[in-house]
């Protein structure tokens, strides 16, 4: 994963000298993002207990570029992540956070005037994660890394460009919540997979 974010920065650095048609550009806007169930064993496994989260709101900054090919568009992105959740863990409300590296390689397509369409896989890599009641502490990640998929539509309006878009996390990645007051509770997971509605606000340089 380290490797695809140095080759993203790479990518950004040559489409800023590359032709005409390319270019490069830095983004920001809001992330509405919940993440998957949470889920507490039982030693019968059908008895778990099993408790959604409630989406809340986050945010992303980052850079993007953007090379025309042929009839397409490739536009590949890096993006500094930060997504929130919110979760009731044995009585109590609690609020799962997530900081991440995010680097969507998107195809789109332009179609009349300035509204375009896309979609394309997005890589993450996750920097920290929290949940903000004082007895719960976290245990690592399964995985620091995972993959999700990103389409949307958008409009450009000049330099600036707005666009809307879904995020759906396919790689499954768990974490464990650990209650300090009480030893004889089971264990708790989050799945850590996003699905998010993510607006964006982008300025070509």
């Amino acid at each position: 994963m380290k490797k695809i974010v140095f080759a993203a920065f790479l990518i950004m650095s040559q489409m800023g000298y590359a032709q005409k048609e390319t270019g490069i550009g830095v983004k920001a806007g809001l992330n509405y993002a919940q993440n998957g169930d949470l889920k507490t064993a039982i030693t019968n496994a059908a008895n778990d207990i099993i408790a959604g989260s409630e989406q809340k709101m986050g945010f992303h900054l980052g850079l993007y570029a953007k090379m025309n090919i042929p009839i397409f568009y490739l536009r590949p992105e890096l993006s500094f992540t930060h997504t929130k959740s919110a979760y009731d863990f044995s009585g109590t409300n609690g609020t799962f956070s997530q900081t991440k590296i995010d680097f969507p390689i998107l195809l789109g397509y332009e179609l009349l005037g300035p509204l375009h369409v896309f979609a394309g896989p997005s890589f993450q890599l996750v920097l920290a994660n929290d949940f903000d009641v004082n007895a719960i502490n976290l245990k690592d990640l399964e995985k620091n890394t995972s993959l999700g998929i990103q389409f949307g539509a958008g409009i450009n309006l000049g330099r600036l460009g707005l666009d809307v878009r879904f995020e759906r996390g396919l790689s499954p990645n768990q974490i464990k919540l650990i209650n300090n007051n009480v030893t004889n509770l089971p264990d708790s997971l989050i799945d850590t997979r996003p699905t998010q509605v993510i607006f964006a606000l982008s300025y070509a340089l």
